[in-house]
């Protein structure tokens, strides 16, 4: 009857021991979910959506300057009062009063030639004079004028400056794209670190409630005489360990929570979320050239290395005119005339010719052109270098990085088969435990491995998904639906 008494105990024991902790309702959180949120909200993607929007505005205002510029000034009126110093006929001064008006307004359309660096304009002008002491006044105005501003060998800025804003507005939207793989990686990153402290939060509270159950058996049978104190010392540690394991659990789950919340601009709580555990998949054999060639067609370095050169060509040209031969020319043909009636200014006007060219040519500057141009050589040179060396560096990392997702990805198999083995191995080290058929220290051992092979599964399924997403950070290429990211 005794020994009866006694399994029946111990199996009601059993029975609350392999009972599955239960939670509260909570929300599912899902990595795809995180990631619209992120897009949504973070402050991250606005920033990125923001460097674009900038990019795309300041390519519009250099478009316009390449378009017609209309522009009207004026001054009505200019009116001085004032006492004037006037030189008499025998060289003495005399201070007279003076009252005048002068008012003028003019329009100016002026339209730059990108091809030669030079610029046309059309003007149109009129000018009155009031003399209000002698109570006259005075008309000039130029009805039209046509001109052209022409350097001859000179630098021509808008000839590259056009290729380069061409360039910036294509870095731009890879540059978009990146900052959006870059947020998914880190915001990926930090969706497992949720995902580990709550599992480490689940195991610690699981771990206590197991321990608190057998050390209240293990109790009994001290009573017994069936353990020694030993043991139950040994239980009581475990437990402490447990309690000490959910404390700090509880306060990396909040700690990553904020992290998260943060990063992607979300406001989830502790006790109404439940981060799902996303699972592998297949990685099929890519050929690491193919992902490097799509660096090469999607990624922003490339664009932004070909600014530079776009640069150092301009900076070039720019030494070769400001320090060599050149020339402007200035010529423009119109109407003009000045009368004290306005209608003879546009009835009668008369012809108008302006020509000028001025010149520069160098006599002696002591080598300064010779090393400027060498300077600008060797600046090209470190350029293009720079340029393989980071061509050399990505190929590698493409290279090594999707080594390194398909060896995780067969990790992760046999991680997941020995997580699955130790938590059978937990339970029915538990069950035999409460039978008498172990000792504390092999319920014990077996409770940490079962530990360990957990964390040792979620670790890699972290770096599984950290290694993907890093691959569409660097490739701009999904190896998923194996097609190249666009947005």
């Amino acid at each position: 009857m005794t020994n009866m008494k006694k399994s029946i105990k111990i199996l009601i024991s059993l029975l609350c021991i392999t009972m599955p902790l239960q939670f509260v309702a909570q929300e599912t959180l899902t990595l795809e979910k995180i990631h619209t949120t992120l897009l949504d909200n973070s402050r991250s993607i606005t920033q990125a959506k923001n460097n674009k929007a900038l990019a795309i505005e300041s390519n519009k205002f250099f478009k316009a300057r390449l378009k017609p510029q209309l522009s009207i000034q004026a001054s009505l009126p200019n009116y001085t009062k004032t006492s004037t110093p006037i030189i008499q006929p025998d060289g003495t001064i005399a201070f007279q009063s003076i009252r005048q008006a002068n008012s003028r307004i003019s329009a100016m359309l002026t339209q730059v030639i990108p091809a030669t660096g030079g610029s046309i304009f059309a003007i149109t002008d009129l000018q009155r004079f009031d003399n209000l002491s002698q109570e006259t006044k005075q008309y000039n105005g130029i009805p039209i004028r046509l001109g052209i501003s022409q350097p001859i060998f000179g630098f021509n800025t808008w000839k590259y400056q056009k290729n380069i804003e061409r360039l910036r507005i294509e870095s731009a939207e890879l540059s978009f794209n990146t900052a959006l793989e870059n947020a998914y990686q880190i915001s990926t990153n930090l969706f497992f670190d949720l995902i580990i402290a709550q599992e480490n939060l689940a195991t610690a509270k699981n771990n206590q409630s197991v321990n608190e159950k057998l050390l209240l058996i293990t109790t009994k049978r001290l009573e017994l005489g069936e353990v020694s104190n030993d043991e139950k010392l040994q239980l009581e540690i475990e437990l402490n360990n447990a309690k000490l394991a959910a404390s700090n659990a509880e306060y990396n789950v909040n700690f990553a929570i904020n992290a998260l919340n943060n990063f992607i601009g979300s406001n989830y709580q502790n006790d109404k979320i439940k981060a799902e555990v996303p699972t592998e998949f297949l990685v099929n054999t890519i050929n690491h050239k193919t992902l490097f060639e799509t660096y090469k067609k999607n990624r922003n370095q490339i664009i932004e290395n070909n600014i530079l050169i776009e640069q150092n060509k301009a900076d070039a040209n720019r030494i070769k005119s400001e320090l060599g031969f050149n020339a402007n020319i200035n010529a423009s043909i119109g109407l003009s005339r000045g009368s004290d009636q306005i209608q003879n200014i546009y009835n009668d006007p008369f012809d108008e010719q302006q020509f000028n060219l001025t010149l520069q040519i160098p006599i002696v500057d002591w080598g300064m052109k010779k090393s400027a141009l060498e300077i600008n050589a060797i600046e090209r040179k470190e350029i293009n270098e720079n340029h393989n060396q980071i061509l050399l560096e990505v190929e590698r990392s493409i290279h090594n990085n999707l080594n390194l997702l398909i060896h995780a990805q067969s990790e992760i198999i046999l991680l997941k088969e020995i997580a699955e083995k130790a938590k059978q191995r937990f339970e029915i080290s538990n069950e035999r435990y409460i039978l008498g058929n172990i000792d504390i220290t092999n319920l014990t051992l077996a409770q940490r491995e079962n530990d360990i092979a957990k964390n040792n599964y979620i670790s890699a399924l972290k770096q599984f998904w950290d290694g993907y997403f890093n691959l569409r950070r660097i490739t701009g290429f999904d190896i998923i639906t194996n097609k190249e990211i666009k947005y």
